[in-house]
């Protein structure tokens, strides 16, 4: 999130429109401001408010906010390094009593730098039976024509 504009550049931007009348166009393209900001904050002058921006109170943490929510992760995980992520998040509800969705998971789970390696035995072989099969019918009308010998 972008910073808020200063209030001096708010009381000098809303000073030069009120004292000393310049336009509005003028005014916007001097100080680089938006037309709407402009608007806004003489607005606010003319109702008597404060030209200080608004201070935003911060959301909810997420799940794995907490340095302990994030150990407790990791322990998880080591315990059970080949669980699915559904597993893990149904395990994560029995011992916090939060739920969290496989997309929050899997997110805290790259933020931990943890790697989901497949097992050996599962992995497949380079050739795909496809290529294999698609190359034989080329042969076939090949010889077929007379082109292969």
């Amino acid at each position: 999130m972008s910073k808020p504009y200063s209030v001096d550049l708010r009381e000098r931007a809303v000073a030069a429109v009120v004292e000393n009348g310049l336009p509005h166009a003028e005014v916007v393209r001097l100080f680089s401001v938006s037309w709407a900001s402009l608007k806004r904050w003489l607005l606010k002058r003319r109702s008597g408010q404060s030209l200080a921006p608004k201070t935003y109170r911060p959301g909810p943490h997420g799940a794995f906010g907490t340095p302990e929510a994030r150990a407790a992760l990791a322990a998880q995980l080591q315990a059970e390094p080949d669980g699915r992520l559904i597993d893990h998040c149904q395990r994560w509800q029995a011992q916090s009593g939060q739920a969290v969705s496989v997309a929050t998971l899997h997110r805290a789970r790259r933020a931990l730098d943890w790697t989901h390696k497949k097992k050996a035995h599962r992995q497949r072989t380079r050739r795909s039976r496809a290529g294999d099969l698609a190359a034989r019918p080329r042969r076939l009308k090949a010889e077929r024509l007379g082109l292969r010998r």
